[in-house]
């Protein structure tokens, strides 16, 4: 009798299982932008490139120090600056512009449905995203969503860019006047 109703527990618990989906439709940004579809070669790149130095110096440090003073003795409190020789830690950050040969091709791929496929080393920073939509919202200028798929949920970005016939810019915030920023030309 209990294996009987251990068998048909288990098969109940194995007919709930193979009745479980993946409800998530599939994300689709819709279609490509034609100004945009295509392979681009990186060229160039403006960024910030991060530094952090450690340099020993020597900074006042106030102690506090009880003492005994006069005769009975009595405590007090008192104050005292030292030198104390420490590691300060530096940011040395600064703005660098880099080139990049067609060897090895460091290059983003605008596809015409929407996907967006990077290949190279450099372009990492593109490796999560595989969608995009370009959004002509704002007037003046021209942005692109980027899109990231993590945990069942599709999260934009923006980013500015800057088309102009076989050149395109994608740029960044990197507080300073002139924006980051990565160039590149067509390739197909």
């Amino acid at each position: 009798m209990k294996k009987t109703v251990y068998l048909s527990l288990i098969l109940l618990l194995a007919c709930l299982l193979t009745e479980c989906k993946d409800t998530a439709t599939s994300f689709s940004p819709g279609p490509g932008d034609s100004r945009i579809t295509g392979t681009w070669q990186l060229v160039e790149r403006y960024f910030s490139k991060d530094s952090v130095k450690s340099i020993l110096t020597e900074v006042l440090v106030p102690r506090s120090y009880t003492i005994l003073v006069g005769n009975p003795p009595v405590e007090k409190d008192t104050l005292i600056t030292e030198k104390d020789t420490v590691f300060v830690k530096r940011d040395t950050s600064f703005y660098t512009t880099k080139y990049y040969s067609t060897t090895p091709a460091q290059t983003l791929t605008f596809g015409t449905d929407g996907q967006l496929t990077p290949s190279g080393s450099e372009m990492t920073y593109y490796a999560p995203i595989k969608y995009y939509r370009v959004d002509t919202t704002y007037p003046d200028s021209l942005f692109v969503n980027f899109f990231i798929s993590t945990n069942r949920a599709t999260i934009p970005f923006k980013q500015r860019l800057v088309v102009q016939q076989d050149m395109l810019m994608l740029l960044t915030n990197c507080n300073q006047t002139l924006p980051c920023y990565s160039k590149f030309v067509r390739v197909k």
